[in-house]
């Protein structure tokens, strides 16, 4: 029978398994809770299974980093391991020589499977678990039901931590009001819905078409953490269950963390994948891939798009030789409206239309496990390309649409071969795009865009990104008046004058 990945080398990398885990709480739930490398071990066991290969053939696991260890405001009351890679080895009878607990950032997951990709083809690595889990949803149910439980493992193991202090925002943002990324991406909304001539209310519309195709995905997808039935119109609604966070967003409209979910792969070379008997009919290969960082928010000339992103999509679909538009499948990361909106306009796709830009049902719908969503879309692309489209491509975003991944995966053994990942991928640095000037001085100016932020126990901030002779720069107010103000539509190209105030930048309406 004709073998069509024969002439595949051996060192090409490939995925050989996947595995997917979710684990739903209920109202009566009780600990012991499943931490989050036990999730990951169940995934890790599917993936597995999948592919007919024993826990005792890896020797690498590389472990996207958890929330609680992301930052010390998101620490996790219920405990830690001090070596997740090797809690997640321990369960489920690896021994690996090499353990990799990533940074923090959307873009892990598909970075990670470029690096592993790359440690395979130069020889290092011979059979890498690449995985990821988080159980917010039981972190939280704790804290709310003041249930205790203890998720604390050492080992005495060597473990690559790759932990870098993130810093996506400029120190001038974060003294403005904005303190969650829903708050500087509503930021981002509004400088799209004026670029797009939309009102508020036609903008807030747009926002539920674009997202509600991605929750009809979720309904269906048996891994989703809620199978929730969302229209179009439950999207827009602004009822009280639909809160607002931050104008325009909505509560339906952004990523929800609060779950418990685990993803793995399982990589190898192909010449290990052919001594180890996995059929090559289920191996999947990398066409195209690219990776790069933007400037910080305040400084890029559009506050509404990423040339990063921009640059990034299309080194990988140059690499891969094709068009988005060509792809039948696609997995865009839908942390926000505006992240897929700018992804669609990056990719040359049609705004409006039934174009399925998921195939798991997006960070809102189907769930946004911390670092790792990504994960999931690899593993669910790789389960529809075996049989069925030859190409698909998976997009990640991280930080405030700042750092971007896209990778073209294929089903396709003739074109396995597509990159040579004895070398580093193509890259952008963000040096190499332009930056605008960031104003320190007390001036007046003209709104680039603006936000609400939604005080609920507190007052209202409103949030606003303007143009200065010295430079462009943020201030906020919380006086009713202007908030409410800020609440209607042709704010964008209004004066505003500043003056500091307990060392914050202020603002109001010029003339007011």
């Amino acid at each position: 029978m004709n073998n069509p990945a024969a002439h595949i080398p051996d060192n090409t990398p490939v995925i050989v398994g996947v595995g997917q885990h979710v684990e739903r709480l209920t109202a009566d739930a009780r600990p012991p809770f499943t931490p989050a490398v036990g999730l990951a071990a169940i995934a890790a066991q599917a993936a597995l299974a999948d592919a007919g290969v024993a826990a005792t053939d890896i020797d690498t696991v590389c472990m996207i980093r958890l929330f609680a260890d992301s930052a010390p405001a998101w620490r996790s009351a219920l405990g830690r391991s001090d070596n997740p890679p090797e809690s997640v080895a321990r369960r489920i009878g690896a021994s690996p020589t090499r353990r990799i607990y990533s940074s923090s950032g959307g873009t892990e997951p598909l970075e990670r499977l470029a690096e592993m990709f790359g440690a395979i083809a130069r020889g290092e690595s011979r059979t890498v678990l690449l995985l990821g889990a988080e159980a917010i949803a039981s972190e939280r149910f704790a804290a709310r039901n003041q249930l205790a439980d203890d998720w604390n493992e050492s080992w005495d193991a060597p473990m690559d931590d790759r932990y870098q202090p993130g810093r996506f925002a400029l120190r001038e943002e974060v003294r403005s009001g904005l303190k969650m990324p829903a708050h500087f991406y509503a930021l981002i909304e509004n400088a799209q819905a004026h670029a797009l001539g939309h009102s508020q209310a036609a903008h807030r519309s747009y926002m539920a078409e674009i997202m509600a195709p991605l929750a009809a995905v979720a309904a269906h997808n048996p891994y989703a953490y809620k199978a929730a039935r969302y229209s179009a119109e439950d999207l827009a609604s602004t009822a009280s269950d639909n809160y607002l966070i931050s104008l325009p967003l909505r509560k339906r409209l952004v990523a929800q963390d609060a779950v418990n979910q685990a993803a793995a792969l399982l990589l190898t070379s192909a010449g290990n994948a052919r001594a180890l008997g996995v059929d090559a009919k289920q191996w999947l290969y990398l066409e195209g891939y690219a990776e790069g960082e933007d400037r910080y928010l305040l400084e890029r000339e559009d506050p509404g798009r990423s040339e990063a992103m921009h640059q990034v999509f299309a080194a990988a679909l140059d690499m891969a030789g094709t068009r988005a538009v060509d792809l039948q499948l696609l997995d865009l990361y839908s942390c926000f409206p505006c992240a897929v909106h700018a992804a669609k306009q990056s990719l040359g796709l049609p705004l409006h239309g039934d174009t399925p830009l998921t195939v798991t049902g997006g960070l809102p719908y189907f769930g946004g496990p911390g670092n790792n969503y990504s994960m999931h879309a690899l593993a669910e692309m790789a389960m529809r390309l075996r049989g069925g489209p030859s190409r698909g491509l998976v997009t990640a975003n991280g930080g405030l649409l700042s750092k971007h991944a896209a990778a073209v995966l294929s089903a396709d053994a003739h074109r396995g071969e597509a990159i040579d990942w004895t070398v580093a991928p193509h890259s952008v640095d963000r040096e190499s795009i332009p930056a605008l000037p960031v104003s320190e001085a007390v001036s007046v100016g003209t709104i680039v865009t603006y936000t609400v932020v939604a005080g609920r126990n507190a007052p209202d901030v409103g949030v606003v990104m303007a143009d200065t002779s010295e430079g462009r720069c943020l201030a906020c107010s919380t006086d009713p008046a202007v908030t409410a103000e800020l609440a209607a539509d042709g704010i964008i190209g209004r004066p505003v004058e500043f003056v500091l105030q307990d060392e914050q930048r202020r603002f109001h309406f010029a003339g007011a």
